[in-house]
């Protein structure tokens, strides 16, 4: 019974667990690319594209789009 248990938390854990990849992100102006980058941490592309323009905008820069790899 000890054994089921612990697997059952270990399973159900595991289902919500992503891993965080690190992610470089470049910023664009005007449709061109502006040089620079900033890194993230983030579960997805989405993610990554999220938390660099929260980042970019944080820090005073002018930004109309992101692409993260």
């Amino acid at each position: 019974m000890k054994k089921i248990l612990i697997f059952s938390i270990l399973l159900f854990a595991g289902g919500f667990a992503q891993a965080e990849s690190k992610w470089t992100c470049y910023r664009y102006v005007d449709g061109k690319p502006t040089g620079g980058t900033v890194s993230v941490y983030a579960s997805s592309k989405e993610e990554a594209t999220r938390k660099a323009l929260e980042k970019y905008k944080k820090l005073g820069y002018r930004i109309d789009s992101v692409n993260c790899r």
